[in-house]
């Protein structure tokens, strides 16, 4: 295959000036100065990204995937660089409807005198329909004149039609959100239009009347039916980042010949360098402690590694031991996978709670930058704000990075002002830079990256592109739906193969995804159960046993309280410091408020302080009751929380109680126990409501009845999570319901809609407790803010962001459904609806506190089911 590349195709032209695309108080920008600006970031972004050879893979299998079997293309090499050109081609031509005189004439868009307005016109003063209408006719010409002395037969004359039909969609949609390649079609008006271009007729107009349906592409592929869909989303992503930079850089700095943008924040042989000696150079703290991963390795060269059987006995100094082991066992496996098959993409990592995985994924990533110099940049993955914090600090230390390196991105996180020095331009450009994740590391919540996997807005497809050539390190994915495993290994598995990603995918809880669809993914722990039973790991928390074989029974939170303080009672008496850190959770904050009260109002002076943590609980206050867990060890403490400190949550508590859901969520719980397996006698116990929240918050979930076969004692997930694949297995393999056939079928015809892979599928309200003086200020600023018409965009754009972390201590999120009775809160807020994105709970003093969080009868039943984001 002989492909051109992308700057030896020759699809720059000449544009009337008298055309403008843009305009600003002090100057004009003409349509051809920016098409052609455009089409110059696309071309760096191709080339920086190292983006050109994914892409030839796409297109030379976009015309494989058509043929059929020993079919022969009559030109195949003229045929895939034409796909090429027309990939290109839309890029460029993206605002040539920018021709519209109404566009051009009217007063909020060019108010170019040069034109006047045409009435009747029915694309008014829009462009985006007639850059689609003009590039397809174009290309029909260009398509039908290629064509002399090729003898191209009808059907690839019609598999190029479509594929033209196709890219245009996406001109016509480069303002908008991208949901059906077939939804949209044009007036017969816009043929006045052609002549601009010489165009000799209205080939889309031809089509219409001979009532030509076309049945595109979409009905010759049967393999790699996501080629296409993976295509498409490419060229959508690299036309809107081109065309946003090309337009910031006019307005922000009016016309200029070079581009003003090109650091795009990737990984280069200096950064690798550096993280790689960060790692494995000697570096010790103040106390002469050892900082990197070099004693691990020494430990190694040392040949001062135990058997397991050596490392039985419950220590800090075997626990050390067994996760230096891990680190060495990861790390052997990895190079000698990547050793024999640079290409395999596809990672598990399973490891006990306390085994330090982030430890792996960091030296996991370095390991592979050392490898494979195409990869340019590092996606983090979680499902919590607090396990990305945490993580962030950790990996900003240990690779000692600065601001311009590493980004985490959720809305509690301040705004990143990344190296520069604040002047008004650096400023637009950390804006930028925030906005299109141009860091060499970014940290993200696990629904923003399916978002940008398989979203359908210009925000989400802005950073598509960013993801080819990376490592993507997905933590905790038994957090995610089992309705969702099936659609998210088929997207894992095809983006690593086409777009050269890594995944790594780690879990304490870890369900063998890839069993759903037989991906071959590599097990970088070979003996897991080596270590998740042995006794530093297993035993640090035992689950009680009768409580495991049957859970306690009661009829209402309060009852639990004199078990809760007798078994609390009976630690204190065997601990070192004889005190006792008592954790007890619910599933609905209801059952959490029941208790809570019941606690505090039998507490006769053991407990020295009773907590709650919920998810309506202010992010101030949740740091305060963690900062005290972690650093106060002289007082008996009771914390009375829901699910929301399962994962994430770094807290060491030393028995607890939960109410039984499902069995990875239990082990979740057991995880924030004796964390560093310092402690005797930590135990777990289990309780039942007699009216179970479970089945109605977990309805549906396929972990539901399944047999649990003592997993919480044996630590082996395998055979629970095996049950609930095979359930997965069988509903793939069923007919005329919806599963991951259908899921292929989206994909194959471009249903954008259809194929989102929504993590969290559910509407929700934020509600602003204005509960101190602070907040009401912080309030005050926000409103004047949004409501402010005068400030330029991107510097009303970078204020909200850097609000944004102060807005979010002062709220909380409630899941928005039929019954949660959220319409109780209204009477207790300024408006009877959302102002500026936010419930204003203004007369909160009633059913609000600081320390306790919403009071949730005002919720009525809805209180009831705990859906608090």
């Amino acid at each position: 295959m002989s492909l051109l590349k992308f700057d030896e195709l020759d699809i720059k032209r000449e544009v009337d000036s008298k055309y403008l695309a843009h305009i600003r108080k002090d100057g004009v920008e003409t349509l051809k100065a920016h098409i052609d600006l455009v089409y110059d970031y696309f071309l760096e972004l191709v080339k920086q990204n190292g983006l050109e050879k994914q892409l030839n893979t796409l297109f030379e299998q976009s015309v494989e995937l058509i043929l059929e079997e020993d079919e022969i293309l009559s030109d195949k090499d003229g045929f895939t660089n034409f796909v090429k050109y027309l990939f290109a081609k839309a890029v460029y031509w993206h605002d040539m409807g920018k021709v519209n005189p109404n566009f051009q004439a009217h007063e909020d868009k060019m108010d170019n005198n040069t034109f006047k307005k045409i009435n009747g016109l029915s694309e008014k003063s829009n462009h985006s329909p007639l850059g689609a209408y003009l590039f397809i006719n174009h290309s029909l010409q260009e398509l039908y004149g290629e064509n002399d002395g090729k003898n191209w037969d009808e059907d690839e004359i019609e598999i190029i039609e479509s594929i033209i039909y196709l890219f245009g969609y996406f001109i016509s949609k480069h303002h908008g959100s991208i949901y059906q390649s077939s939804d949209f079609e044009f007036n017969d008006d816009l043929e006045q239009f052609l002549k601009l271009f010489q165009i000799e007729k209205s080939f889309t107009k031809v089509h219409k009347d001979e009532n030509r349906v076309f049945s595109t592409v979409y009905d010759y592929i049967e393999d790699n039916k996501d080629t296409l869909f993976l295509l498409s989303k490419s060229l959508f992503s690299l036309l809107i980042i081109s065309d946003y930079y090309a337009t910031a850089q006019f307005m922000n700095y009016g016309n200029r010949d070079d581009l003003v943008y090109n650091d795009f924040g990737l990984i280069d042989e200096k950064f690798r360098a550096k993280i790689y000696d960060e790692c494995y150079i000697d570096k010790f703290d103040e106390n002469g402690k050892q900082k990197t991963f070099n004693q691990l390795l020494q430990n190694k060269e040392n040949n001062h590694f135990k058997d397991f059987s050596e490392l039985q006995d419950k220590s800090n100094d075997n626990l050390n031991h067994l996760r230096n082991k891990l680190f060495v066992e990861v790390r052997t496996n990895l190079k000698e996978t990547l050793e024999k098959n640079e290409n395999q993409n596809l990672f598990y990592i399973e490891a006990p709670t306390g085994a330090g995985k982030t430890n792996l994924s960091v030296m996991s990533a370095v390991e592979i930058l050392k490898q494979d110099t195409s990869i340019n940049k590092i996606f983090y993955v979680f499902p919590f704000t607090t396990l990305i914090t945490q993580t962030y600090d950790f990996v900003k230390n240990i690779l000692d990075l600065d601001n311009s390196e590493i980004v985490q991105l959720h809305s509690k996180a301040k705004y990143n002002e990344g190296g520069k020095d604040g002047v008004y331009g650096d400023e637009k450009s950390n804006f930028l830079d925030n906005q299109f994740m141009n860091y060499p590391i970014t940290l993200l919540s696990h629904v923003r990256f399916f978002n940008v996997l398989t979203g359908v807005s210009k925000d989400d497809n802005y950073i598509f592109h960013r993801l080819a050539n990376s490592i993507v390190i997905i933590d905790e994915i038994q957090t995610y739906s089992p309705d969702l495993w099936s659609k998210i290994v088929y997207m894992l598995d095809s983006f690593a193969e086409k777009f050269n990603i890594k995944f790594i995918v780690m879990s304490a809880t870890l369900p063998k995804i890839g069993d759903i669809i037989d991906s071959e993914f590599t097990f970088l722990v070979s003996n897991k159960q080596k270590y998740f039973q042995n006794p530093n790991f297993a035993g640090r928390v035992t689950i009680d046993e009768k409580s495991l074989k049957k859970p306690i029974k009661i009829k209402e939170p309060k009852v639990i309280y004199p078990t809760v303080l007798k078994e609390s009672k009976a630690y204190q008496k065997i601990s070192k410091n004889k005190k006792v850190k008592t954790i007890i959770e619910f599933i609905t904050k209801k059952g959490a408020d029941g208790f809570y009260q019941e606690a505090v109002g039998k507490n006769k002076n053991f407990f020295d302080e009773i907590f709650i943590l919920s998810g309506t609980v202010l992010e101030p206050r949740r740091r305060e009751i963690i900062n005290f867990l972690n650093n106060e060890n002289n007082k008996n403490v009771l914390l009375v929380t829901t699910q929301v400190v399962e994962a994430g949550v770094d807290i060491d508590m030393d028995i607890g109680f939960k109410e039984r859901s499902l069995v990875d969520s239990d082990e979740q719980l057991a995880g924030r126990i004796n964390r560093n397996s310092s402690k005797e006698g930590n135990k777990l116990f289990l309780f039942e409501m007699e009216n179970p929240k479970a089945k109605f918050v977990y309805r549906g979930d396929k972990r539901l009845g399944v047999e649990e076969l003592n997993v919480l004692n044996t630590k082996d997930f395998d055979d629970y999570y095996n049950q609930v694949l095979q359930k997965l297995k069988v509903i793939n393999n069923s007919d005329f319901i919806e599963n991951l056939n259908s899921y292929k079928d989206h994909i194959k015809n471009l249903r954008f809609s259809e194929a989102h892979i929504k993590i969290i599928d559910m509407e929700s309200v934020s509600v602003f407790v204005p509960w101190c003086d602070e907040a009401v200020e912080v309030w005050q600023k926000y409103k004047e803010l949004v409501q402010n018409k005068e400030l330029d965009f991107t510097k009303k754009k970078i204020e909200l962001k850097t609000l944004a972390s102060e807005i979010s201590k002062y709220t909380f999120s409630l899941a928005k459904y039929q019954g949660s009775g959220i319409e109780n809160l209204l009477p207790y807020c300024r408006d009877s609806k959302e102002s500026y994105g936010y419930l204003y709970l203004e007369e909160y003093e009633s059913i609000y506190s600081y320390n306790n969080g919403l009071d949730t009868k005002v919720l009525g039943k809805g209180g009831n089911v705990g859906m608090f984001i």
